[in-house]
């Protein structure tokens, strides 16, 4: 009887063990908007030209500022301007000019936007989602699992 009991009580630490991990593991319960596509998003630069706009929950992240003041133009000809420095993706407003060449690059079953900054000499890289028919740029401050991120929306 005491060896019955002893294997039922590790039945039931194994499980509830294997329902912690899955439960604190990378997107198990998958996007917190579980319609919003990541892999594999069709997009022409046709789809992404245009003026972007920082999202509001994007500030929390980078200062005490509260707007929505930065914006990202990406044109035809390939060129963007942004109305931040590059130091945007290391969490700071500065309300510098940058501007630099852009493209779309494929990594991972991911589509990117992979901006080279003009002055300093940097990439960075935007991760394109689709919500419906509406395309998103994402960049991660830190581990996507915590949410942190700066995103822009058209």
């Amino acid at each position: 009887y005491p060896n019955k009991l002893k294997t039922e009580m590790k039945k039931r630490y194994t499980i509830i063990l294997i329902l912690m991990l899955c439960h604190t593991s990378c997107h198990f319960f998958g996007p917190i908007d579980t319609n919003i596509e990541t892999k594999n998003v069709a997009v022409e630069s046709n789809d992404i030209i245009g003026t972007w706009k920082m999202d509001k929950f994007s500030y929390e992240y980078l200062s005490e500022i509260k707007n929505d003041s930065i914006v990202l133009t990406l044109k035809s000809d390939n060129i963007f301007e942004m109305n931040n420095s590059q130091k945007l993706f290391d969490t700071e407003i500065d309300n510098g000019i940058s501007s630099g060449r852009w493209e779309i690059i494929e990594q991972y079953d991911t589509k990117i936007i992979e901006l080279n900054f003009d002055s300093p000499k940097t990439t960075k890289n935007l991760e394109i989602y689709k919500l419906k028919n509406n395309y998103q740029l994402w960049y991660f401050l830190s581990d996507p699992d915590t949410g942190e991120r700066i995103r822009f929306l058209k």
